[in-house]
């Protein structure tokens, strides 16, 4: 348990944790599209957002995403929230499960599959979402995200 929790400690802070993890950070930037059902003590979440995402650092090339989500939250900072994204296109792209941070934490990332030249991707790390004021006068949302990711060769 401790040694997972040191990786996971790694990846958050973007460590590598072996010889062929790399640090990636990538922000993907998209016009915000989701709903919030009012239910009394809590909500209900729903959001289907497509944009595109940039590379800062890391093994990926930048390119279209898509990510859904949905989940309850509630008045305590707690919440069910938690979805997909799936970034590039055509035959190479990688898909990312995420779940919503509690109570101010950041989300938590992880890869759960690759294509074509993403193939056997694995990786996690946190992902945390603003408006940037490059983009307050448009309807835009980034979410920056950092942590670790394997491709094999």
């Amino acid at each position: 348990m401790r040694t997972l929790r040191i990786i996971q400690l790694l990846a958050i802070l973007g460590v590598p944790a072996s010889a062929d993890e790399q640090r990636i950070e990538i922000n993907n930037v998209y016009p915000l599209n989701q709903e919030n059902f009012d239910l009394g003590d809590h909500i209900f979440h729903l959001t289907d957002n497509t944009g595109g995402f940039e590379v800062i650092e890391g093994p990926v090339d930048g390119g279209p995403a898509r990510c859904l989500g949905s989940g309850f939250g509630f008045e305590d900072g707690t919440n069910s929230i938690n979805g997909i994204c799936v970034f590039g296109e055509g035959d190479d792209t990688f898909t990312m499960r995420w779940k919503a941070g509690e109570k101010g934490a950041a989300n938590t990332w992880e890869i759960i599959t690759g294509t074509g030249r993403y193939e056997g991707m694995t990786g996690s790390g946190i992902a945390t979402t603003d408006i940037a004021s490059a983009y307050q006068a448009l309807p835009l949302r980034r979410t920056h995200i950092v942590g670790t990711v394997e491709i094999p060769d």
